[in-house]
């Protein structure tokens, strides 16, 4: 099957003038197109920071990464972010709304980075907010939104670009179980309809929801397993 994500031993240190962490330490990872996969481990191990790389965030201190099997690993910020740009969407446990925008202004964001014309943009915005039930709140701000609801449109955002793959870090950790479900429920869904998905969680509800966990431990991978028992 087709590799979206590939890397050979990835490393990432962080650097002050008199400390030097090495948050990941040598990770071998792959990733199918339609995959989805859940990242696990303690806190403090380097999922996040996997995550970021993976999303084109940030670059590794060694080591290679293949996306769609270009080498991407020492990419400038600026060919990062271009790369990113229809082809990758996020999703993140604090949301990262924007305040001053409404519902329809912030999942129209990625469209308008991407230059797309004005009426096509109104047209997969709409589209988007009725796919997430929210339509009714395309004119409210993000403080009028409950928890759940603020969830739908980071994921309304994440995925109006048509993105091939989306990285979501927790993104139930602020929910109640609940929201948390449906959440997870709309992921589900857009893995089913092809939409590769990268998950960093610290639920095992949620993992379940993934074809393969894959658990850090100290920076790197310890085990892989698939979830055959999936709900």
């Amino acid at each position: 099957m087709e590799k979206v994500i590939r890397t050979e031993n990835i490393k990432k240190a962080f650097r002050t003038e008199e400390i030097e962490t090495w948050a990941l330490n040598g990770v071998d990872f792959e990733v199918s197109k339609g995959e989805f996969v859940a990242i696990m481990g303690p806190s403090g191990c380097g999922k996040s920071t996997l995550l970021n790389i993976l999303g084109l965030l940030d670059n590794p201190t060694e080591g290679s990464y293949y996306l769609n099997g270009t080498d991407v690993a020492h990419f400038t910020e600026e060919q990062r972010t271009t790369l990113r740009k229809g082809v990758i969407g996020f999703v993140f446990q604090s949301f990262n709304l924007i305040d001053d925008l409404n519902v329809q202004e912030n999942i129209e964001l990625p469209l308008l980075y991407m230059g797309v014309p004005k009426k096509e943009r109104k047209e997969r915005v709409e589209k988007t907010m009725k796919r997430m039930d929210i339509m009714h709140r395309a004119n409210h701000f993000p403080q009028q939104l409950s928890g759940g609801q603020q969830q739908r449109v980071a994921i309304a955002r994440a995925v109006v670009s048509n993105p091939q793959i989306i990285f979501a870090d927790e993104p139930t950790g602020n929910l109640d179980s609940k929201n948390g479900i449906e959440v997870m429920e709309l992921l589900r869904q857009l893995n089913n309809e092809g939409t590769t998905i990268v998950m960093v969680t610290h639920s095992l509800r949620d993992a379940s929801y993934a074809q393969r966990t894959v658990t850090l431990f100290d920076g790197k991978i310890t085990t892989e397993a698939s979830n055959d028992n999936k709900i």
